[in-house]
């Protein structure tokens, strides 16, 4: 597994992706610290493995390392959620 990273290492080694941390801790406005197991650019290639990362570590948080699109006529959960 990797070493633990603070939030701003994170997004560092692996800007503008999607990241699977486990061993984590949150601060109250949702940034994590952790060991990264699984980083994607691709949102699809993210959510098809993270299945498998849950099921191997029993929990993770999953981050976006990027900016978010933010519209405030549309609530942030559907701006992340995952589309069919």
């Amino acid at each position: 597994m990797g070493r633990k990273m603070t939030w701003e290492e994170i997004k560092q080694a692996f800007p503008d992706e999607w990241v699977a941390v486990v061993n984590c801790t949150e601060n109250e406005i949702g940034d994590v610290d952790g060991e990264v197991v699984f980083h994607s650019h691709d949102k699809s290639e993210f959510y098809r493995h993270a299945r498998d990362v849950i099921s191997k570590y029993g929990g993770m948080a999953m981050r976006y390392t990027g900016e978010l699109i933010k519209n405030e006529d549309i609530p942030l959960l559907w701006q992340i959620s995952p589309t069919v």
